[in-house]
């Protein structure tokens, strides 16, 4: 792997440049449908014209490279990564991958009909916190999960520069901010998602144009309950972000990060680098490009960062969607075969992201 074309190259796909280099990857070109922050990506990384495209179309897909990274706002994400694997590049693209489970699906095919590798970024595994709980979880005798409880309590406007599409995304802290907790919860005990009962509403302050808030009951397929709560319209008050606001209540044990502190049993766990220190997540971004280039040169899931891996917590993303639509709760066992009917299919879904990513 020696050649990397960079897709989105403001907001997270700013975060790119420094773990690349780390990691000895050439940038052969750069993507991205706004002008300065084109032409800030090629001053700074020293690019020429000719290696600097707008997305206007798929010509980007013709250069010479090993693989993309994509980084830019999901919407349309999935025609831009079956370019690549079509032109015989391997693909690491952020979350959520893309934004229907047909589309997830087209991803899967084609990457394997081609023979080629498509990894998603899960970079909050690496805060120390999270990092150690895995550990614990794998060397220490907890028994099953039974309980878990997970809050956020953020200001969805802090991310400026997505904040144009995410204003007007459908459930935006569930569509575009959930699957990472999903993600920990599936990577830290092994279990799936059995079932989702979930709630959504927009308080009158709120600077988003639908829901942004969820609350959704839980029930993974060992019998374990999780209670999840996910809000971008805080008012005020302390933030809970995504690097705390956890607590997993084992048979044997029980596991809480506060203010990005690790404790195990009501014990403060010391780390390397814990409390709000270690949560940039370009810094992280080293840890995992580092780990996803080794499961590409193998042709390995080594770390659970394979599309595939990535499928429960997705679906359970989009069960979420069908429970608050619906107003019932969803199965996640069949969940593809009624996309339809629960509002959730790739034409409905277009049809809810209409006018989404398009720059006001």
């Amino acid at each position: 792997m020696k050649r990397v074309i960079l897709l989105g190259v403001d907001g997270f796909g700013g975060q790119w440049p420094k773990p690349c280099a780390l990691n000895e990857l050439e940038i052969a070109a750069i993507v991205d449908n706004c002008e300065s922050a084109r032409l800030q990506g090629q001053k700074e990384l020293g690019l020429s014209p000719s290696q600097v495209f707008d997305g206007s179309d798929l010509s980007w897909a013709d250069v010479e490279a090993d693989c993309i990274i994509e980084a830019t706002a999901p919407g349309n994400r999935v025609e831009r990564v079956l370019a690549a694997l079509n032109t015989g590049k391997d693909v690491i693209m952020a979350k959520p991958p893309v934004l229907s489970i047909e589309d997830f699906q087209r991803i899967i095919e084609a990457k394997n009909a081609l023979g080629r590798e498509v990894h998603v970024v899960t970079q909050k595994r690496y805060f120390p916190a999270f990092y150690k709980i895995k550990s614990i979880i794998e060397q220490e005798d907890l028994g099953k999960l039974v309980y878990a409880d997970i809050d956020l309590r953020v200001d969805g406007t802090y991310w400026k520069s997505g904040f144009y599409w995410r204003k007007k995304l459908p459930f935006p802290s569930l569509i575009d901010g959930s699957i990472h907790h999903f993600d920990l919860l599936h990577w830290w005990t092994g279990t799936g998602y059995q079932d989702v009962s979930a709630v959504s509403w927009n308080p009158e302050w709120s600077p988003f144009d639908h829901d942004c808030d969820v609350s959704v009951a839980i029930r993974m397929d060992n019998g374990a309950f999780v209670n999840y709560t996910s809000r971008w319209s805080m008012k005020y008050g302390p933030v809970v972000n995504y690097f705390e606001g956890i607590r997993l209540e084992f048979q044997r044990g029980v596991l809480e990060v506060k203010e990005g502190k690790l404790y195990q049993d009501g014990r403060y766990i010391p780390l390397i680098s814990d409390g709000r220190a270690m949560m940039d997540t370009g810094e992280l971004n080293i840890y995992i490009l580092s780990d996803i280039l080794k499961s590409i040169e193998h042709k390995a899931d080594y770390y659970q960062t394979s599309i595939e891996n990535q499928r429960g917590s997705f679906s359970c993303v989009f069960a979420c969607v069908a429970s608050i639509l619906n107003e019932k709760r969803i199965e996640l066992s069949g969940l593809e075969e009624h996309l339809e009917e629960y509002g959730i299919s790739k034409i409905q879904m277009d049809e809810k992201l209409r006018d989404v990513f398009v720059r006001n």
